[in-house]
């Protein structure tokens, strides 16, 4: 390895990023990083994997690795983010809709995803991040079988507001979860979850006073 591209190599392989008190315009951000050389000192991400607005509508699964040559940017629909490695591993996030920049250089190709929703990393370090997204897709899934055919829940699911998605998603859980949560549990632990992510938004500036419920988002 030569000394130029030593320098050139990222120093993390991925980062989030979340709006604070202090800078409530900021956007919510992944930015992932995607290495000619693996630096061994982190995750290499070896390629990303995400869900995209497809030009003939619905959404399609958009594979980026380095060299980088296509366009950019991308229009992220609601899904999960898949990070791999070269050693077959998996790093997950979910994402409610974004916009996804590329920018390709000789040693590196850098992807930047930006949305106005949470970035919320699926790791089993924080379970209730987890039981959060499984309870996501599950209420996704659940307006899906609603349609008779497939693409046209994938075209509302990409046209969705990501924050409006996000909150009516943590508002359609807040209400179930609080009919199921007990003095003790796994329930009450993630109604509670639920609540200080609200809490979060709401100190950030960024909770709405009118939040959309699924059946709007999904024209039901």
């Amino acid at each position: 390895m030569t000394e130029e591209n030593a320098m050139n190599l990222p120093k993390i392989g991925y980062l989030y990023h979340y709006p604070t008190v202090d800078h409530p315009t900021d956007k919510f951000r992944l930015d992932i990083y995607i290495s000619s050389i693996p630096t061994e000192k982190h995750f290499d991400v070896l390629h990303v994997i995400t869900n995209i607005e497809s030009q003939y509508g619905g959404l399609e699964r958009l594979k980026v690795t380095h060299p980088w040559g296509f366009q950019s940017p991308y229009r992220v629909c609601a899904g999960k983010v898949i990070l791999e490695d070269r050693k077959d591993k998996k790093d997950e996030a979910f994402c409610f809709g974004g916009q996804l920049t590329i920018k390709g250089k000789e040693s590196l190709t850098e992807c930047v995803l930006v949305s106005p929703a949470p970035i919320i990393e699926i790791n089993e370090t924080s379970p209730m991040q987890v039981l959060f997204i499984v309870e996501v897709e599950m209420l996704l899934a659940e307006y899906r079988t609603e349609y008779s055919d497939d693409n046209d829940f994938e075209m509302h699911l990409c046209a969705a507001d990501p924050f409006d998605l996000y909150t009516a998603c943590l508002t359609n859980l807040i209400d179930k979860y609080k009919y199921k949560a007990h003095k003790d549990g796994i329930n009450l632990q993630f109604l509670s979850y639920l609540h200080k992510e609200e809490y979060r938004l709401h100190l950030a500036g960024l909770l709405k006073d009118t939040i959309p419920s699924l059946d709007e988002i999904f024209n039901k």
